[in-house]
């Protein structure tokens, strides 16, 4: 599978493509949402794991889109913290369209689960 890693963060980008090579998958990484929406458009992407806080269109206002743009493509939100402790973003993200939410950190076995969950 090809899946869609965005988020600012490079050290979270090429740790989670790792893992998903050491799956089999090939990660496409994009530094923001923007770029990463361009790479869905352009290219085939079987999923999409997005980052919720990100400078410019976070990650809420991109699962939003990216289901809008691209409604066939399973998207999973993730997250390191509490962006906001009054807001459940993975509610609102699951809201949006998001097929599953991932709280940073979590583990190959649980990355492997919120995929196959996602494509099924």
């Amino acid at each position: 599978m090809r899946i869609l890693v965005i988020d600012d963060d490079a050290l979270v980008r090429t740790s989670l493509a790792a893992v998903l090579a050491s799956l089999g998958h090939e990660a496409i990484g994009a530094t923001g949402a923007i770029e990463g929406i361009e790479r869905a458009e352009g290219g085939h992407i079987d999923v999409a794991i997005i980052d919720m806080k990100m400078p410019g269109m976070d990650g809420l206002e991109a699962v939003k889109a990216l289901v809008r743009i691209e409604p066939r493509i399973p998207v999973i939100g993730m997250s390191g913290g509490a962006l906001n402790p009054d807001i459940d973003y993975s509610v609102l993200a699951m809201r949006l369209g998001a097929h599953a939410f991932l709280h940073k950190p979590f583990t190959r076995d649980q990355l492997v689960r919120t995929i196959a969950a996602a494509v099924a």
